[in-house]
């Protein structure tokens, strides 16, 4: 008897006049992760979309060359300049009169970023011959440069930085 008893408080413990909660409210979905805005540009085979570049401001400007060094100027001064310190077995990147920590750099396939200091007014960066990323500078049709936070300016490729590459490494590399 004691048995039927507890099975029935039982029962009726499972049966309340309280309505049952209401259903949880669906929460808002999580939103899409923004799709990326394709290159504007057509892209050849080896080639990396370049945000930096697509929207860099082009400078118009002339390259001059002499045995070691390649400069290009635009009508306020220096852009971008690239010379060989053989004794240091180094090449520099100078951009000039811009401040900051450090120089960007920005080709359709590859992208490096090198500890600067300012040198005679200008911000310059000691890179290694053997610096990988010098071979996509040397042969970009296009290069953007930034450093702070200064706008990426987008400077054409010369054959005079190829030159300044090879002749700075040591023979045979």
């Amino acid at each position: 008897m004691r048995g039927r008893a507890l099975v029935a408080l039982l029962a009726l413990a499972g049966c309340s006049s309280e309505p049952p909660p209401p259903a949880p409210k669906p929460t808002a979905r999580a939103t899409p992760a923004p799709r990326p805005t394709p290159s504007p540009r057509v892209l050849r085979p080896g080639q990396l979309p370049t945000p930096e570049l697509d929207g860099a401001v082009s400078v118009t400007g002339t390259w001059s060359a002499k045995p070691g060094a390649a400069t290009f100027s635009d009508e306020q001064g220096i852009v971008f300049a690239i010379r060989c310190d053989r004794s240091g077995r180094q090449i520099l990147l100078s951009r000039g009169p811009f401040e900051g920590d450090s120089i960007r750099l920005f080709t359709d396939d590859a992208a490096a970023t090198f500890p600067a200091q300012m040198v005679d007014g200008a911000l310059e960066a000691a890179v290694s011959t053997g610096q990988t990323f010098l071979d996509a500078l040397a042969k970009a049709e296009r290069f953007g440069i930034t450093s702070g936070k200064t706008p990426v300016l987008q400077v054409p490729g010369n054959k005079a930085i190829g030159a300044v590459v090879r002749g700075c490494r040591p023979a045979g590399r």
